[in-house]
């Protein structure tokens, strides 16, 4: 007697063929998304890396800058150097910018003499090299120029500095035309007790722009009391040493604490 076996029905090679392929697809799908999360995280470790040590820089700066001019902590005993500070001298020791804004330079007593002396390691800045680093200055004799100067690296090993600039703000007084003293000797007259500013003409206790109290010239003798408000933008701009696509720019404005006083001359 004949038995007939029923047929077994499987997978045609089309039909392999195109499960693979469709594998293929997911499994190519899933490592590019790994990929670029890898990738991803790889870039943002990158980007903290340099953020960090392009704060850090900053801060030096920052932190720097704001002390220029400072030229004691006992005025009382002197006086005569708050009156004529040794730091505030022009050209000489004066917060001063050059190379197109690339290079900020300043004095400051460090040692805090009594009375104060400017000597050669009170000669600070800061500055964008050639290759590419921020450099500080370490001494000096004169803030004429940005290269009499001994300078050094202060840049991180990994990071290369594409851009570096300060710009350099004053804000001026006249603070002899604040004053309402008519007959010179010492003493305010009555008209400025209630203490708006002598010279403020529209008596709004601010010396806008044009009115006597906001213009202070120093072009020649007599002269009167000036007082200079500044401040300092910095810019700076840096990249990844072995990643040029990972960059970074910060922007910090430095209100420096000294303002500058010029006393009036006779």
């Amino acid at each position: 007697m004949l038995t007939h076996r029923k047929g077994q029905i499987g997978i045609s090679l089309v039909e392999l063929l195109i499960g693979m392929l469709v594998g293929l697809i997911v499994v190519a799908g899933g490592l590019s998304i790994f990929t670029a999360s890898v990738r991803g995280q790889a870039d943002n470790v990158k980007l903290s890396r340099l953020n960090q040590d392009m704060r850090a820089m900053m801060d030096i700066m920052v932190r720097d800058i704001r002390r220029a001019g400072f030229v004691t902590s006992d005025p009382d005993t002197n006086l005569d150097s708050l009156r004529n500070n040794p730091f505030f001298d022009d050209t000489i020791t004066d917060l001063a910018v050059y190379n197109d804004g690339s290079c900020i330079v300043y004095t400051y007593n460090r040692n805090n003499d009594s009375p104060p002396d400017v000597g050669s390691n009170e000669y600070f800045g800061f500055r964008l090299s050639d290759d590419g680093k921020l450099e500080m200055r370490r001494s000096g004799s004169t803030n004429e120029n940005c290269t009499n100067s001994a300078w050094e690296s202060i840049t991180e090993v990994e990071v290369e500095i594409t851009g570096l600039t300060f710009a350099l703000t004053s804000t001026e007084l006249n603070v002899t035309s604040m004053t309402n003293d008519d007959d010179g000797d010492g003493i305010m007259e009555a008209s400025d007790s209630d203490g708006i500013p002598y010279g403020d003409d529209n008596n709004n206790g601010v010396c806008d722009t044009g009115e006597v109290c906001n213009i202070c010239t120093r072009d020649g003798s007599p002269a009167p009391a000036c007082l200079y408000v500044r401040n300092v933008t910095i810019t700076l701009t840096g990249r990844l040493h072995d990643d040029h696509a990972v960059t970074q720019t910060i922007v910090e404005q430095v209100r420096v604490r000294n303002d500058k006083y010029l006393a009036a001359v006779p």
